[in-house]
Order: structure tokens, then C-alpha cells, then sequence
């Protein structure tokens, strides 16, 4: 695993992963891994299928643990930060959590209310308009295409005023214009200081956020 350090200005580090493994049977599926993320920062996780990526960023949210070395987000194990902290970690990994019987536009109020009191904005259509989904927003989740669901998925997540953001391939499903939305929806997250850890395969979404942050890539498993 190497690391390509970005800019340093300080300030009190959102994720810490030191050394980091995480072994499954005789596979030790993600080899060590270390990065720091501070507000406003993202780290990239790059690698071939199959090295990684996924169970790291699962390592970050806190729904798993390492092997060996450490996993810290906001100062704590990131077990404990999922439970104390939950307010303040967004996730995208896997299909998008949503309500068969609430309209797009409905999902997005639902974050809106459940966050009121700590919500800084957008409004639900100014989200709807930066994420290009204003001709939807009365649909249904069933009735959304693959991608149209996707940046769906993209945008809710990043609509909670999470601190951390932690997000599994969120160009997948989308043609070039909308993979276009997506990274300007993930650098609007990290404009508003927010850290945001994201595992890619599209170099354009890495081209954009190097110079916010660090790329990790990760070398693929093997056994052992």
C-alpha cells in the first residue's frame, strides 16, 4: 500500500487508519493499509478488484474491525464512533437504503426533518437542482433507472450534514454526464469540510480530488 500525501494545514485528523489488515479464513483480504483524513480532506482507496477496497472502507464506517492495527474516526475505534458518533458518518456502500412508497423529493425531506436541528442546507429543491434530479424528484425509487438510482443514492447520502463521508465506487451505473454531477457533488462535500473517504475506479473522480487529499492503493490479497 503506498500513499500520496496532499496538502497539510493542520487540524484534528477525522480518520486515522494505522496498519491496518483484515484477514477472512486463510486470506488475508486487505494487506496494511495507513492514511489520515482531516476536514475537508478525502482519501482515494484505489487497487485492482479484489484488494481491498470495499472491507477498508467497511473498516471506516465502523461495521467491522481489523485484524491487526487500528481504525480510529473522530478520536475513538470506529466501531464505537458507529454508535456515538452516528449522527456524523454518511454512507454510500451497496444499493441506496430508501422507502418503496416515498417519492424521491419525499426522501429528501425525510433527511431534512430527521437533521432539523443541525441541518445547515440546502433546501430539498436546491438539492434536487445540484444533483440534476429535479425532473424525478416526484418517482419513485422502483421507478428510477439504474443510474438515475444511483446519483439518487449519491445525493441523499451527501445531503445528511454528516461530518465523514464514506463512499463505495459512486460513479458506478453513471454515463459520462453523470459521473460529471457526481464529482461535483463529492467536491461540494469536501468545500463544506467535510472529510470524505471514497473507494473509485473512475480516474477522473481521482484526477479531481488529489489535490484534496491523499490516494490510497492497496495491493492485491493473497493468501496465506
Amino acid at each position: 500500500m503506498t500513499s500520496t500525501d496532499g496538502p497539510d494545514d493542520g487540524g484534528e485528523a477525522v480518520v486515522e487508519v494505522e496498519a491496518a489488515t483484515r484477514t477472512l479464513g486463510t486470506v488475508e483480504v486487505l494487506r496494511p493499509a495507513s492514511f489520515r483524513v482531516r476536514p475537508g480532506e478525502a482519501a482515494v482507496i484505489v487497487g485492482p478488484n479484489g484488494s481491498g477496497k470495499s472491507t477498508l472502507l467497511r473498516l471506516v464506517a465502523g461495521l467491522d474491525e481489523p485484524t491487526s492495527g487500528t481504525v480510529r474516526t473522530f478520536g475513538r475505534p470506529a466501531v464505537e464512533s458507529r454508535t456515538r458518533r452516528r449522527e456524523d458518518v454518511a454512507l454510500l456502500l451497496g444499493g441506496p437504503p430508501a422507502y418503496h412508497d416515498l417519492t424521491v423529493a419525499e426522501h429528501f425531506r425525510l433527511i431534512s426533518v430527521a437533521w432539523s436541528g443541525r441541518h445547515p442546507g440546502p433546501s430539498v429543491e436546491e438539492a434536487l437542482a445540484q444533483a440534476e434530479l429535479t425532473r424525478v424528484r416526484d418517482q419513485f425509487p422502483g421507478e428510477l433507472s439504474s443510474g438515475e438510482s444511483q446519483l439518487f443514492a449519491l445525493a441523499a447520502a451527501l445531503y445528511r450534514p454528516a461530518r465523514l463521508v464514506v463512499l463505495d465506487e459512486p460513479e458506478q451505473r453513471l454515463d459520462a454526464s453523470w459521473r460529471t454531477v457526481a464529482r461535483r457533488l463529492v467536491a461540494g462535500a469536501l468545500d463544506h469540510g467535510r472529510a470524505v473517504v471514497v473507494a473509485t475506479h473512475d480516474p477522473h473522480l481521482r484526477e479531481a480530488l488529489v489535490p484534496r487529499g491523499a490516494v490510497v492503493e492497496l495491493a492485491e490479497a493473497a493468501a496465506r
